[in-house]
């Protein structure tokens, strides 16, 4: 289990961004070790909209080129 993340994203210290899906779980070492946390709707200056999970993205970027979420 991990907490909620209302724009369906999470990040890592490391910079990795995932869904849920690819996420680790909180009682993985892995999600404690890497900061994992919730990405918020508004991130400042990279928008929601630009981040993308980067394991389901066909070019494996977690932000978007074209602003287009994949």
């Amino acid at each position: 289990m991990r907490p909620r993340s209302l724009s369906g994203l999470y990040w890592s210290i490391k910079g990795e961004v995932t869904c849920a899906d690819h996420a680790p779980e909180m009682s993985e070492p892995r999600w404690i070790a890497e900061y994992w946390a919730p990405i918020p709707t508004n991130t400042g200056r990279t928008t929601i909209e630009r981040l993308q999970c980067q394991h389901c993205a066909k070019d494996g970027r977690a932000i978007s080129r074209s602003g287009q979420v994949n």
